[in-house]
């Protein structure tokens, strides 16, 4: 009973959800998944079946280069943040997801929340997350093109202050296009100038 509470809570207070019809049918067919550190919640290539959305803990999105090397695309670190690994729920994942720390997902079938989309209320909630992942889509676009590396590492540290001890920092490093080298030269110097 303490899940199914916590999952419909878990709707209205952080989704603000407050159909009761689609809280109950949410909430129904919801689960909470514990994701171990280190494993892949999404593959790139593949297809969603699943929305799931942080509860707790941190997540990673990257690709690999032609090098073999990942390069970090996003953090997922804020309770309700969905995990999305590409713009649409029919097309295959673009990146790969794993977790960077052990975490809690709320898991809901892709297929529930599509048959609900023509409610105003999900639809208002869809449109918004994209709207929010376009305007991180755009900042970080801008970052990367006006900005050089002290002012994207300053920028990463007021976005994500608790992620700076919790993330790899080469995972850091290729967030914000630079070399591990880089960043730990940045790091030195900011501590430096204290």
């Amino acid at each position: 009973m303490c899940a199914v509470v916590r999952i419909k809570d878990f709707y209205k207070t952080v989704l603000g959800i407050t159909d009761p019809d689609i809280l109950q049918r949410f909430t129904e067919n919801s689960r909470v998944e514990t994701v171990a550190r280190g494993s892949r919640v999404i593959s790139m290539g593949e297809k969603m079946e699943v929305l799931y959305f942080l509860l707790e803990g941190v997540l990673r999105g990257y690709v690999v280069d032609e090098n073999g090397q990942d390069i970090t695309d996003c953090f997922v670190c804020n309770t309700g943040e969905p995990v999305i690994g590409c713009g649409g729920f029919c097309a295959p994942s673009l990146v790969h997801i794993e977790a960077i720390s052990p975490c809690q997902l709320l898991a809901l079938p892709v297929s529930e929340l599509l048959s609900m989309l023509d409610r105003p209320e999900i639809m208002g909630l869809y449109c918004s997350q994209l709207e929010q992942a376009l305007q991180r889509h755009w900042t970080m676009k801008m970052l990367l093109y006006r900005c050089d590396a002290l002012e994207r590492y300053q920028w990463f540290l007021d976005k994500y202050p608790h992620l700076e001890n919790q993330v790899n920092g080469k995972h850091v490093a290729s967030f914000l296009g630079m070399t591990p080298v880089t960043l730990s030269r940045l790091r030195r110097k900011l501590k430096d100038d204290v």
